[in-house]
């Protein structure tokens, strides 16, 4: 996820993603938006049983995310990757 992406009006996500744009560049628009696709991630995942992997996932994101270079980057490959594991096995691909 481009944005990967972790309060602001009410989300459970708006301090990371205010991080990531302010990292990058952007207005409240852009967190508003990055909001949205996380949010949207969450479901995806809830819809496959996948949750646990995809909070572990998130944990790891909050935990790890730095700002370089104007990229906001997490160290979380092995959580992203059992993420996509479950979610694949339980689409059937």
């Amino acid at each position: 996820m481009g944005l990967t992406l972790l309060t602001a009006c009410g989300s459970s996500y708006g301090e990371r993603c205010a991080a990531a744009v302010q990292c990058s560049g952007g207005n409240d628009r852009d967190i508003d938006a990055c909001i949205a696709v996380v949010n949207a991630a969450e479901e995806v995942a809830a819809a496959y049983d996948c949750s646990d992997a995809y909070f572990k996932h998130a944990d790891c994101i909050d935990r790890t995310a730095t700002c370089g270079d104007k990229k906001f980057e997490s160290n979380c490959k092995g959580e992203s990757d059992s993420l996509r594991t479950c979610e694949n096995a339980a689409s059937g691909q």
